[in-house]
């Protein structure tokens, strides 16, 4: 990230720490799949002070690195060097979920099959055993409606359930944790758009045929994306990428309203109103995007880095 061009033009000197911890990511992410060795990292870092500080301060920053939704880790055998390998993946469910919800999130992976889900998605799962078919109507007095949903989900199966005493058709697209459990996504037939059901609330569920749901097309962005949330008042942010980058960057950023090519320079016009969010996700493209204004974005992208350091 080219954060910190042009920021400081007097006073104490503050880049240096924010220079270092984007030297350790770039080089990094460069290095995958083989890692980087501790000498070679400590080189790239440039701490000051004594060896043994070195690997200390080493240390702290991988942690906050981790803390603050990267995903690093030692790949090196007990008693070996260390080799740092920054891991790819969508580090937003560690920023946005709480522990409790990413537990949840992995049981509920293991439920529908997937035993590797919590290693991609860099989170802690549980050590719950998958359970490879659903062979029972309601397991020991349980609601089963969240397991129906996710075998359908895994299978492509049509839904049928009763929500608030009416009979449903539903095709799912996917669940999430919400504040009331977890939420089915799904269009119900005769509906023009997509619709949410707490899976707590259903009852009589059914499950129709493998390849029985109609596939969804379009990504489900809507409100269930903290990127498009209301939190803060909305302001235009301008950010810089290059032509090669620029599907990414517009992934996770949003559509631009506004976008200028000049050369192998693009720069888009993105409107915020969730900055939080908004920073996770300019942490998630690393260098692939410059944030150029307002001086307010950029200040509180600086603070937010520095805060990892301290």
């Amino acid at each position: 990230m080219l954060l910190w061009r042009g920021a400081m033009a007097g006073g104490r000197d503050q880049l240096g720490p924010l220079e270092r911890v984007t030297r350790v990511l770039v080089a990094l992410v460069a290095a995958e799949p083989k890692g980087i060795p501790t000498p070679r990292l400590l080189k790239i870092a440039a701490f000051g002070g004594g060896e043994e500080h070195h690997v200390r301060q080493l240390k702290r920053l991988i942690e906050d690195l981790n803390t603050a939704g990267w995903d690093i880790r030692n790949t090196a055998p007990p008693g070996q060097t260390a080799v740092y390998r920054a891991f790819a993946g969508d580090n937003r469910l560690r920023l946005t979920l709480t522990p409790a919800q990413q537990a949840e999130l992995a049981r509920a992976a293991l439920i529908a099959g997937d035993s590797e889900f919590a290693e991609r998605a860099g989170i802690e799962g549980t050590r719950a055993e998958p359970i490879p078919e659903l062979r029972t109507a309601q397991r020991a007095g349980q609601d089963d409606a969240l397991d129906k949903v996710l075998y359908a989900l895994e299978r492509r199966c049509r839904l049928r359930f009763v929500y608030k005493q009416r009979h449903r058709v539903v095709h799912p697209h996917f669940v999430y944790p919400g504040t009331s459990g977890w939420h089915l996504v799904g269009h119900e037939d005769g509906s023009e758009k997509d619709k949410r059901f707490v899976t707590d609330r259903m009852s009589a569920v059914r499950v129709d045929l493998p390849r029985t749901a109609h596939p969804r097309h379009e990504p489900f962005r809507d409100e269930l994306d903290p990127l498009t949330w209301g939190v803060d008042e909305p302001v235009d942010v301008t950010v810089e990428t290059t032509p090669e980058h620029r599907n990414q960057v517009e992934t996770l950023l949003g559509t631009p309203s506004y976008h200028e090519v000049d050369d192998d320079v693009v720069r888009l016009t993105i409107r915020v109103t969730h900055r939080s969010a908004f920073r996770n996700r300019v942490y998630e493209l690393g260098p692939r995007v410059s944030v150029l204004g307002p001086e307010s974005i950029r200040s509180e992208l600086l603070a937010e880095l520095e805060s990892f350091l301290d």
